[in-house]
């Protein structure tokens, strides 16, 4: 799990994908064909724009953290299972089935027999187990281990107490982990305790297989962003590495031994950093997609062209404001939740974004299981009702003035968004709130350190659609929350959540712990995120679901209904 810090988005939203409708909710999300006929294999070359124009930095799966660098492991590798096409529950990738046992400690996924690697040798049963041995190898430090496998795969507990230097306990370590391969075809993950959420984690795309002849071959440069990628990172996904350009572009082609024959021939992520530079290269035709910067959203929106290009789709992302519980006066709740409830968010909606995402009050997003409307009045503005919470706190009016609100003064976005909170907290609960613009450096260090009162601010996207990644957050010590949280109730509820093999039951103590957790309000929701595209008219069979949250929407699972229609 990793936090969003100023839009600078971690993984979040990579490790599934859907090849249908997005959730009932959330509305439509296809293009479809419409009876267009393909081009000709010579014109089926798409260009995007990477996440931010930012390069990878590693096409190493396992070391990989953020979005940008997704956009393309998540398309050379798959992992053993992929969301449902609603987002209700997994289904076979590279494993074409799965097994549980009935204590629900031993996972048995059945590979598919004619998987393949790009370069044509079958993709094992030892080489997941090579590649979840290299994602808990200390010596490794894969970002995204701690929080979903180290604390449920059998033996890997002690992982952060392993000295990465310490070749023999390195060892010893690895060969007591529950990962095994049984044959050829057979991938077998023995677990710690019960977990309801693990058949989610094996979607994330980082928990792939590797190749050992490979990343030997790679030695301490595998994975490394540069020419020879192309001949090392190999994988087992619906495309291959064709061309790696440094500070350029890297560019990608269809695996010939893929199950699934696209009929895109070329993707090409260019890296381009300027937003407002990738815009104006979609409207010349340089680029075939292109997220919308945020002002120029209306503009759009009124263009009769773009307009009619323009895809709108709610993202399971919300965004949030931390609160410092340590801090007075925050070390009060109700006076939390006064603040929550003390600002308009329709209007924040409208004069600070644009317009663009979506009004929420609740911690889950709308589209994901565990959204609860029958929540939404906890947060929901109400000044009468959040004047009466201040009156209630019994916080002393001294202690109400000048409240320092932190935020990235390298943002002129950041600065907007504050300036309005202030305007709403003043107009609405009578409260001064003083603004403290720091960079974006600082800003991130004194929130990681709880060197703050409240600041603006913070959010999360899914890695997957299952509660036990939001609600692991906040859990007390949690390292992906920096508002000093804790409430056992809410960390009994969560556990139970977590464990409970019956959906039924892990949505009932996910549903009571989201309610303490909004009363608590150790965060303000503010929004819930939304992709703001254009997409060229040519461009068709997209689908998508909440959980794209790239430039290349609809993901990998488009590979096969994707493509560039006569034009």
């Amino acid at each position: 799990m990793r936090l969003s810090f100023q839009g600078a988005r971690a993984v979040k939203a990579i490790g599934v994908v859907a090849v249908m409708a997005i959730a009932a909710a959330c509305g439509s999300s296809t293009t479809g064909n419409n009876g267009a006929t393909a081009a000709p294999p010579s014109q089926q070359n798409l260009t995007v724009n990477f996440e931010a124009g930012s390069e990878p930095g590693t096409l190493d799966p396992v070391q990989q953290l953020w979005i940008y660098e997704a956009q393309v492991d998540r398309n050379v590798f798959e992992a053993l299972l992929k969301a449902k096409p609603d987002l209700s529950d997994v289904e076979g990738a590279a494993a074409q089935s799965y097994d549980v046992s009935s204590d629900g400690l031993t996972y048995t996924f059945h590979l598919r027999q004619n998987g393949k690697w790009s370069d044509g040798k079958p993709v094992t049963a030892q080489d997941f187990v090579f590649g979840y041995k290299r994602l808990l190898d200390p010596r490794i430090a894969a970002p995204y281990v701690e929080g979903y496998f180290d604390v449920t795969i059998a033996g890997a507990a002690n992982y952060a107490n392993i000295d990465p230097k310490n070749t023999a306990q390195v060892t010893s370590f690895l060969n007591g982990l529950g990962v095994s391969a049984t044959d050829d075809h057979t991938f077998v993950i023995k677990l710690s305790k019960p977990s309801g959420f693990f058949k989610w984690t094996v979607t994330l795309w980082l928990a792939a297989p590797e190749r050992e002849d490979m990343v030997t071959k790679g030695g301490s440069s595998y994975g490394a962003v540069n020419a020879a990628a192309v001949d090392t990172v190999i994988g087992n996904g619906p495309f291959k590495l064709s061309e790696v350009v440094p500070k350029d572009h890297i560019t990608l082609v269809p695996n010939p031994f893929y199950r699934t024959k696209a009929k895109l021939q070329k993707v090409t992520l260019e890296e381009i950093g300027d937003p407002n530079v990738a815009y104006t290269k979609y409207q010349t035709g340089d680029l075939d997609m292109v997220d919308v910067p945020t002002a120029n959203a209306k503009t759009v929106e009124n263009d009769p062209v773009l307009s009619k290009q323009l895809v709108k789709l709610p993202t399971l992302l919300t965004w949030w404001i931390d609160i410092n519980v340590k801090k007075a006066p925050f070390d009060n709740p109700k006076l939390r939740l006064a603040f929550a409830k003390g600002f308009n968010r329709s209007e924040f909606l409208n004069n600070v974004e644009h317009g663009v995402g979506y009004e929420l009050d609740t911690f889950i997003p709308k589209g994901q299981r565990g959204y609860e409307p029958s929540l939404s009045n906890i947060q929901k503005f109400d000044a009468s009702a959040a004047k009466g919470l201040v009156q209630q706190s019994g916080v002393a009016a001294s202690a109400l003035n000048s409240i320092p609100l932190l935020y990235n003064s390298d943002s002129t976005a950041s600065k907007t968004a504050s300036e309005f909170l202030q305007a709403q907290w003043q107009a609405n609960l009578g409260i001064n709130v003083q603004l403290v613009g720091v960079d974006r450096n600082t800003w991130t260090h004194r929130v990681h350190k709880g060197d703050y009162t409240i600041a603006y601010q913070s959010g999360w996207s899914a890695d997957y659609p299952d509660g036990q990644d939001w609600f692991d957050i906040f859990l007390t010590g949690g390292g992906s929350q920096f508002s000093n949280y804790s409430n056992t109730q809410y960390d009994d509820l969560v556990h139970k959540g977590d464990a409970a093999t019956s959906q039924t039951q892990r949505d009932d103590y996910y549903k009571q712990a989201q309610q303490i957790l909004l009363t608590d309000a150790p965060m303000i929701i503010t929004f819930q995120g939304e992709n703001f595209f254009l997409k060229k008219p040519y461009l068709t069979g997209l689908t998508y679901t909440p959980m794209d949250d790239d430039t290349w929407y609809g993901d990998e699972a488009t590979a096969a209904t994707m493509f560039i229609a006569k034009h």
